[in-house]
């Protein structure tokens, strides 16, 4: 009588899979599965490199908690990460690298757990090294990479270095729009500047490199389709059109996807830091993609038409924003939306780099005449200094070099030593602002140039990088 069941069960299981296939029977969802199991990887992960660090083999730990933070970017674990990693640093006697990570995990806007500690043992550490990281002074000359060849070029520039005493060097990726072609017609490498880097290291120098983020789409080749819908557009005052500009626009979220990708790979080189350049500022006439404009008529509730916003009558607020030009009032909402919206996105490029660059320090240019005149910040530059300074950078680098510097000048054979009316009115409002002189780094002429000139006004904690652009 028993033998009847197998073949019930068999008719059963036969009637059940084409009802399970057609979803009578509920499936586990794949997505839960697959995210139970990141989860899981994330955490073993973090867990095998906690042991190591607790067995006392910091130097293994070191190296397993960078690979989390470099493979789990946007893990909510990544500050935990962090703190382990600074006591990692610590514990290996590597005290410089903890203290910037504990910085990290003190001044971040993330709240986190362990803001009080890291800001206690920061302290300690800097009193350990024996002076404050943060209250140096540098100084250093500025290179242009359009003018390197070769490694070998930047042997001389060392021996300059070394004649002023500097201990740092400044890379400049010039701004080229044309592809990979500057200025000068010359294509530019990136196999020369990852060889100059190491070069420079070898030779005991500490680098930063410097990058105009509205040029960078060039090194995106290989999204020729992409490039095009990157551009920004820009008003032709002739033609009282837009008109597509040779630059990019930050506005994208696709081009800054493209930024964040482009210098995490940065990560192995022996770079110190990053400064964003602002060779190519989002003047009066720029920034006028119809992605912003919809933003900004969308954040206001207002009929945007950016055209409307010149006219010919109107142009000397360019160059004089005394000059009694009246504009609509909506001109200054866009000014100010502007400038507000490009120092968000910075700053929130600048937190999604700390992640996967934790080591880096980032720095931004900001230019005089914002700090001296803010409604021709506002206007010319897109720039609020107010703002800015209260931003999430290391660094403030300032151009006081030219021809005609605007508000620096050469001191008189009958001047006093150190008086400069010009440099008080226009750079001690940054160094009174910030508290923290050394955080200003200053680009004066190079040595050839400077022999020429009297000497210029700085308060000693201000950083000074010297202008050797055209190599000998």
């Amino acid at each position: 009588m028993s033998q009847p069941f197998p073949y019930l069960r068999a008719i059963v299981v036969t009637l059940s899979v084409p009802c399970w296939l057609s979803g009578c029977v509920p499936s586990p969802a794949p997505d839960l599965g697959v995210q139970a199991l990141h989860n899981q990887t994330e955490k073993r992960s973090l867990q095998q490199a906690e042991f190591t660090f607790l067995r006392g083999d910091y130097s293994a730990a070191v190296l397993l908690l960078n690979r989390f933070l470099r493979t789990h970017p946007q893990s909510p674990r990544s500050l935990e990460a962090r703190w382990w990693l600074a006591r990692a640093y610590q514990e290996a006697g590597k005290l410089s690298s903890a203290v910037e990570h504990f910085r990290f995990l003190a001044t971040t806007p993330i709240p986190n757990p362990y803001q009080t500690e890291a800001q206690l043992r920061m302290t300690q550490l800097v009193d350990r090294l024996g002076e404050s990281m943060t209250n140096a002074s540098i100084t250093g000359i500025l290179v242009s990479l359009g003018s390197v060849q070769t490694p070998s070029d930047l042997d001389s520039v060392i021996l300059t270095n070394q004649a002023i005493e500097g201990s740092m060097i400044f890379l400049d990726v010039p701004c080229g729009v044309d592809g990979n072609v500057l200025g000068t017609g010359q294509p530019f490498s990136l196999e020369t500047m990852h060889a100059a880097i190491q070069h420079l290291h070898a030779q005991g120098v500490a680098v930063y490199l410097g990058v105009t983020l509205r040029c960078l789409g060039c090194f995106a080749q290989d999204q020729p389709n992409t490039l095009e819908s990157w551009k920004d557009w820009e008003y032709d005052p002739q033609s009282r059109r837009l008109r597509r500009s040779p630059y990019y626009s930050l506005n994208f979220w696709s081009y800054r996807a493209f930024l964040v990708e482009w210098i995490a790979q940065l990560r192995d080189l022996p770079l110190t830091g990053l400064v964003f350049r602002n060779e190519v500022p989002v003047g009066m006439y720029e920034g006028l993609s119809p992605l912003a404009a919809r933003l900004f008529a969308q954040e206001f509730g207002v009929d945007f038409h950016p055209v409307g916003l010149f006219h010919e009558d109107r142009s000397g607020l360019t160059t004089d924003s005394n000059s009694g030009v009246q504009l609509p009032a909506v001109f200054w909402k866009w000014a100010g939306w502007k400038a507000r919206e490009r120092l968000r996105i910075l700053q929130n490029l600048v937190q999604t780099l700390r992640v996967r660059l934790p080591r880096f320090q980032f720095g931004i240019e900001v230019q005089l005449q914002s700090v001296a005149d803010p409604v021709q910040g506002l206007v010319s530059f897109a720039e609020d200094w107010g703002d800015i300074a209260r931003g999430p950078f290391d660094m403030f680098f300032v151009m006081v070099e030219g021809p005609d510097p605007p508000f620096l000048h050469v001191m008189s054979q009958g001047s006093p030593p150190g008086f400069s009316e010009d440099w008080a009115v226009s750079v001690m409002p940054m160094v009174q602002h910030l508290g923290k002189p050394e955080k200003i780094w200053t680009l004066l002429p190079g040595p050839a140039t400077q022999a020429r000139r009297q000497s210029w006004v700085l308060p000693e904690e201000v950083g000074r990088i010297y202008d050797h652009r055209g190599l000998p």
